[in-house]
This record gives C-alpha cells, sequence and structure tokens, in this order.
C-alpha cells in the first residue's frame, strides 16, 4: 500500500470513530413536558411553564455524532501477542477479519444545532414560541470495496469490476428563523404548527458519484468508467481552463448580504389526542421544506472512461531519456483527454430531511408516566429508523427525570436519561439517548446530546389554573 492511500485509509477510520453530529433531537426529549425544548420535536406539545427566554450559547447545545458500522474495537485492537494494540493497518492485523465487519455502503454522519435565541408564553389555551438557530449537518458514506481495495490492492480483482459508486457527500449550514403556535381543538385534541424561514449558508454534496474499476484478467490494465456530479454554495470565485478542467479556487469573504441570499421555508405540524385520562396518542411532522441556493454556486461533473496500461520507462532504463521525461504530468494528461469535465454555476434547491414522529403516553399516576416514540428520519437520501421506551418521573416541583432505551443507528445497547432541574427562574437540562457509550466506549458507534439553560417563569401549576393569579410568578 502507498504512503498516500495509508494516509487516506488511517484518517477514514479514525472519521468512523467521530461521535455521530445535522442536529437530530434525542428522543428522550419527547416526554419531558418541563424542558421547552421538548416542541422542536412535536409542535402541538406545550411547555409546562407559562413563560421561558433562551439566549445565545446558554439555552442550547445539541449535537449527534457517530458512524453506522465501526466501533472503537473494530479499528483498535489487542494484537496478536497481546501485548500492544494494532489498528487494521498493521502487518499483524486479521484484514479480513476487519472487512468483515463492514457493509456494504459505511456512513459517518455529524450533526449539530444551537439556539441562538428563543422565546415562548402562553396566551388563554394557546401557546406561542419564536425562535433563531444555527444548524449544521454532514454525512460521508463510502463502499466497502473502496476500503478492500485500498488494504489489498486489486490482486484479487483480476478480470472484475470494483464498484465504488456508493461515495456520497453531504453537508449543509443555515440559519433557522421559526415561529410557532400550540393550541386546543377541544379538550382532548391539541394540535400545532411552526413555519420557519431559512437562510442557507454554505452546503456541498454529490448529487451522483457512480465510480466503476475494472482490472483485466492479465492484471496488466485498469479501466475506469466516471459518472460524477457535485454541487455546492461556497464563498469562493472557481477558473477554470478550455476544457473545463479546475485552473483555480480563491477563497471570498463573505459579507453581511450574504447571510440572506440562499432562501428556503420548511414547516412542522404536529397533533395530540387524549383517548382516555391515561392515554394520549401523538404525532408530528418536522422540517418539512427546502433551501434554494442561488449564491456562490458551484455545479461540477466528470464523465468519461479511461484505460491505463502503465508508463514507457524504457528509454530512462537504456539512458536515452530526455530531461522533460514527466510519467506523472503524462498521466493527467491523458486523463484530461479522456474525461470530460464541466463546470457551471446554476442554482439549486436542497431538501431538508423530514422527520415523522409517531408516540404513545400512559399516565401511571401524576408524577410517573411511560412513552414510546418512534422516528422516522429521512436524511441525506436514506432512511434512519429509531425506537424509544422512556420511563419519566416528576418526584418534586422544579425536578423531572427520564430513563429511556433506543434502538437507533443499527444498535440495541443504548441508554439514555434526561434530567431538568429549576432554581427559581433558572432551568438546567441535559437529555441523552446513549449514556451507553460511557459505559461501554468500546462497542459504541454513535453519541447524542443535548443540554443548555433556560429562562423559565409560572411554573407552578396551581398558580396557573387560578384566574385572579398573575401568570408569571
Amino acid at each position: 500500500m502507498t504512503k498516500q492511500a495509508k494516509y487516506l485509509l488511517t484518517l477514514l477510520l479514525f472519521s468512523s470513530l467521530a461521535l455521530y453530529s445535522g442536529a437530530q433531537e434525542p428522543n428522550t426529549t419527547y416526554f419531558m413536558p418541563r424542558i421547552p425544548q421538548m416542541s422542536f420535536m412535536n409542535p402541538a406539545f406545550q411547555p409546562t411553564c407559562n413563560v421561558y427566554i433562551s439566549f445565545p450559547g446558554l439555552s442550547e447545545v445539541n449535537m449527534n455524532l457517530g458512524n453506522n458500522t465501526l466501533a472503537y474495537s473494530d479499528v483498535i485492537f489487542e494484537g496478536p501477542t497481546g501485548d500492544s494494540l494494532i489498528t487494521p493497518l498493521h502487518p499483524d492485523a486479521d484484514v479480513g477479519n476487519f472487512l468483515n465487519k463492514l457493509k456494504p455502503t459505511n456512513s459517518i454522519f455529524s450533526e449539530f444545532s444551537t439556539n441562538l435565541f428563543g422565546l415562548g408564553f402562553r396566551a388563554g389555551s394557546g401557546y406561542f414560541t419564536f425562535h433563531v438557530k444555527q444548524r449544521s449537518s454532514l454525512k460521508f458514506s463510502y463502499p466497502k470495496d473502496f476500503v478492500t481495495f485500498l488494504l489489498q490492492g486489486n490482486e484479487k480483482m483480476k478480470g472484475k469490476n470494483l464498484d465504488m459508486s456508493n461515495f456520497n457527500f453531504f453537508s449543509n449550514h443555515h440559519l433557522e428563523y421559526s415561529l410557532g403556535y400550540a393550541g386546543q381543538i377541544d379538550d382532548k385534541l391539541d394540535f400545532g404548527v411552526r413555519l420557519k424561514y431559512l437562510n442557507g449558508i454554505a452546503n456541498l454534496q454529490s448529487k451522483d458519484f457512480n465510480l466503476q474499476l475494472y482490472t483485466s484478467q492479465s492484471g496488466d490494465s485498469l479501466s475506469l468508467n466516471s459518472d460524477i456530479d457535485m454541487r455546492g454554495s461556497v464563498p469562493a470565485e472557481v477558473t477554470t481552463d478550455s476544457m473545463g478542467y479546475i485552473d483555480q479556487v480563491d477563497g471570498i469573504k463573505p459579507g453581511v448580504s450574504d447571510l440572506f441570499a440562499n432562501p428556503g421555508i420548511a414547516l412542522d405540524f404536529g397533533v395530540a389526542y387524549q383517548i382516555t385520562d391515561e392515554l394520549e396518542v401523538s404525532a408530528s411532522v418536522t422540517d418539512l421544506g427546502f433551501i434554494n441556493y442561488s449564491n456562490y454556486v458551484h455545479n461540477y461533473t466528470v464523465n468519461g472512461q479511461f484505460s491505463f496500461t502503465g508508463v514507457d520507462v524504457s528509454s530512462e532504463l537504456n539512458g536515452n531519456g530526455s530531461s522533460d521525461f514527466d510519467p506523472a504530468g503524462q498521466l493527467a494528461d491523458s486523463l484530461k483527454n479522456r474525461i470530460e469535465f464541466a463546470y457551471s454555476d446554476q442554482q439549486f434547491l436542497h431538501l431538508m430531511g423530514p422527520n415523522i414522529y409517531i408516540g404513545g403516553n400512559y399516565q401511571l399516576s401524576e408524577r410517573v408516566d411511560f412513552g414510546v416514540v418512534s422516528r422516522t428520519r429521512f436524511f441525506a437520501g436514506e432512511v434512519h429508523q429509531s425506537f424509544t421506551l422512556s420511563a419519566n418521573t416528576r418526584p418534586i416541583p422544579g425536578v423531572s427525570f427520564s430513563a429511556s432505551y433506543s434502538v437507533m443507528n443499527r444498535a440495541y445497547n443504548n441508554l439514555g436519561v434526561g434530567l431538568g432541574l429549576r432554581l427559581g427562574p433558572f432551568q438546567v437540562y441535559t437529555v441523552s439517548d446513549i449514556i451507553s457509550a460511557g459505559l461501554w466506549p468500546e462497542n459504541t458507534q454513535a453519541f447524542n446530546l443535548r443540554f443548555g439553560l433556560n429562562f423559565v417563569f409560572g411554573c407552578n401549576r396551581r398558580a396557573r389554573i387560578l384566574d385572579d393569579e398573575p401568570m408569571i410568578r
């Protein structure tokens, strides 16, 4: 394996250990009404307190990190002698065993969001909310065949086609301004809606990535077929030559107006229905919308076929070579002649990844309830399904606690907790679906966490139901 291939694979493997960040909400939050951020998952849910205020850097940090294939113990493990830790790149590593753990398509993903400002208040039987959020998401998918090629070369691929068409890259960063309302249709049916205005800051994604590498039966030639379509919006100026090949990329310092140049819109809506005094069911759809990227847009396509039979170095070996002998340059020129490159600045639509929640909650007593929630998420061209069971309690005023078990990210060892603590007008909270990452990190593939501080008022239940008492206490 070449030095460059080792570097690339090392970067890929250790990126896979990055605990997973687009801003997935921890499912455990779904049944914690004392935390106002619960309504991000279903806008029909009304926070317990009459008023809450959120400030930048304090109210919310939400992250979700990981990969869908490898745990720490799959990448760093005990060597054959038992006296050291090695990676799959070590000469003594069982490469075949490592490759068997990979799926045909493997993904690394990362999401992050923070609430820059938030305000919510009760008005009669309804509840109004306003938020400004910053959200980022990233996902990179790679095929097993690519890692096989890096680790074992193409010696075992003679007469076969190496499929590297499962490469996929997606990254998006945007600002979100939302206005929401939760109300009642009758004593049993609640509804909620949240309208979002979006501003895209940056986007980079592979629309198509079809790449096939064929090794001849004799092993003396390679044939490459490519059909690649990349697009994005980043503050840069791209210069191409007459053949469409990228010649130069110059960064541009974005201005204030650039923050509003890529508009979009999205919608959240949900309902909650009280079947009996103890049983409630609910459902919602969030992030249903799009962003129109028209500023600093770059589209790049690569199409064509290329055959490589090696470089003729006979003249160099017999001493008759010229001073301008450049095999790397010859290869690059041959690629440019056989592969078509095209660049454009045509705008494109980025579709948001919507979420579908379906939940049920059973009230055992005034202080204890049990919940179950299903979440279906559409993210970067894939569907992600998760299920969470939770037990929730409010033992004393100002304190709420949830314990959960989740099946998510193709893993079954996910234990979670949620804790909300109110100290006067200050409410601190932390929620995670996967605290088990701290119990057995060597077998963990992902992690999520939400924490923050809210200013809350009017949380005394008895005072709220008395008409002659002030709303804020």
